[in-house]
């Protein structure tokens, strides 16, 4: 039985190698991950034979530097430097489709030498990096994928965040436009900043925190008053000082004898700005109720911080003073949020997902049950018409999920699986299972051995 499943999983790998293989196929670096290095080598040599015999395919050149580059990332030290001067991908790219979007996407996605023959120049090559991405950025074609949009957004964020935002509106308008950026994505977003108090600083993980948030600044012309900062640029200095002056705090913090100066390690620099922007902050201060735990690679907040964010539905508010954050919750999701959108499809309607920091649209699903489903118990009690409402709304995302065949999402410490009981009519349950967990995990994240599922919510009978 064991020799039979390895079979098959050969199988299964030489399959997806092959259809990686195909010429019209586009790869992005999602692609290539999975793979291990026997099928990225195999691949490596089916793309760079396709490309010698048509040196003007840019997709093709697309194609073996995603593999490539994923390949390269793989090898330690030196040996990491000569696989990339023997390979010279992007060097043989210039020669065969110079200033072409794909060569200066790729010269600005990885270091190469200028000429074929030449020595890396790691010091030329830093002061012309930027100008790859803005050749790219003009040269983007109608046919770029999310990927690529969201690339450039980046870019665009570390480096002109606090300036001029024609550039960025342009990029973000053709993204929206192009149909790759999930609507459900961005009425998350919608619902997360219609839920902060006017003028307020929200602290992103990663770009797919923010970047829904600047299509509806930028594009849509709403909730511009939000300043928003996402702590995986932060090691971008101009950036940071950028997000700062918006928010009206003290540069002082960037004086040489501050403690941010004098950190050793990014960990604790990042530590000091999310611990800066709370307490001196004069604008009030959120996080993602999502994401919180992720922040500060992925280590979370210190204790002391954390224990003075409070839950207010989609996002954590920051207040040194306690207060009834319920209540806020309750507001939010009766006069603030728009759920309705909810009864609708999780899936993008056209556009497959190739995005870099993904926003999936079934995991937003997800999160609206997991962070507001505790305000049933209240609503049972003191308003049975809400309580209806939430639930009925709660059973249609869960039946739309099961439709797509979404049952489950690991978060964090725990799994949430949608559970299918026929028992006293068909019905389905909301049910934490941390049990889930392989035993490597259950280690990582301490889940103690007697760990069992606990349900919580389950649907009324559905036909």
């Amino acid at each position: 039985m064991i020799f039979a499943a390895a079979a098959l999983v050969g199988a299964s790998a030489q399959t997806a190698v092959e259809c990686m293989s195909d010429p019209s196929l586009r790869l992005i670096k999602s692609d290539v991950w999975s793979l291990d290095t026997l099928q990225l080598d195999s691949l490596y040599d089916r793309w760079n034979d396709y490309v010698l015999a048509h040196p003007k395919n840019e997709q093709a050149w697309r194609n073996l530097f995603e593999i490539y580059n994923e390949r390269s990332v793989r090898i330690a030290g030196e040996a990491q430097l000569k696989y990339k001067e023997q390979k010279n991908v992007v060097g043989r790219m210039e020669e065969a489709i110079p200033d072409s979007y794909t060569f200066n996407y790729c010269a600005y996605e990885s270091y190469y030498p200028k000429k074929v023959g030449e020595p890396y120049d790691w010091a030329a090559y830093a002061r012309v990096h930027n100008q790859y991405a803005e050749r790219a950025i003009e040269l983007l074609p109608d046919d770029a994928q999310a990927h690529d949009y969201e690339t450039w957004a980046s870019y665009l964020i570390t480096q002109k965040t606090g300036q001029d935002t024609t550039q960025l509106t342009d990029l973000l308008t053709r993204y929206f436009e192009s149909g790759y950026y999930p609507a459900e994505a961005l009425q998350y977003h919608f619902n997360e900043l219609q839920g902060m108090d006017e003028g307020a600083i929200y602290i992103g993980h990663v770009e797919g925190d923010i970047y829904g948030k600047l299509i509806l600044q930028l594009v849509q012309g709403v909730h511009r008053d939000k300043i928003l900062y996402c702590e995986n640029v932060a090691h971008f200095r101009p950036y940071i000082e950028a997000v700062f002056k918006q928010a009206g705090l003290s540069m002082d913090f960037f004086e040489p004898d501050s403690a941010w100066a004098r950190a050793e390690e990014q960990e604790e620099e990042y530590r000091l700005i999310i611990r800066y922007i709370c307490e001196h902050s004069t604008r009030p201060v959120y996080t993602s109720a999502n994401c919180i735990n992720n922040l500060i690679f992925d280590k979370g907040l210190p204790n002391d911080l954390k224990a003075c964010f409070y839950n207010e539905g989609l996002t954590m508010h920051y207040s040194a003073k306690p207060y009834d954050n319920q209540a806020v919750k309750r507001r939010n999701v009766e006069e603030r949020y728009r759920l309705e959108y909810l009864r609708l499809s999780f899936l993008p309607a056209v556009k497959k997902n190739t995005q870099r920091f993904s926003q999936v649209p079934d995991l937003m699903a997800f999160n609206y049950l997991l962070l507001l489903y505790d305000l049933l118990p209240y609503y049972k009690t003191y308003s049975p018409e809400r309580y209806a409402w939430l639930k009925s709304l709660f059973t249609d995302i869960i039946v739309g999920l099961t439709r797509q065949g979404h049952l489950g999402v690991g978060i964090h410490n725990s799994v949430f699986v949608i559970r299918e009981v026929t028992e006293g009519g068909l019905h389905y349950e909301l049910v934490e299972d941390p049990t889930l967990f392989d035993e490597f995990s259950r280690k990582a994240h301490n889940i103690p051995d007697d760990a069992a599922p606990r349900v919580l919510f389950k649907t009324d009978p559905v036909k």
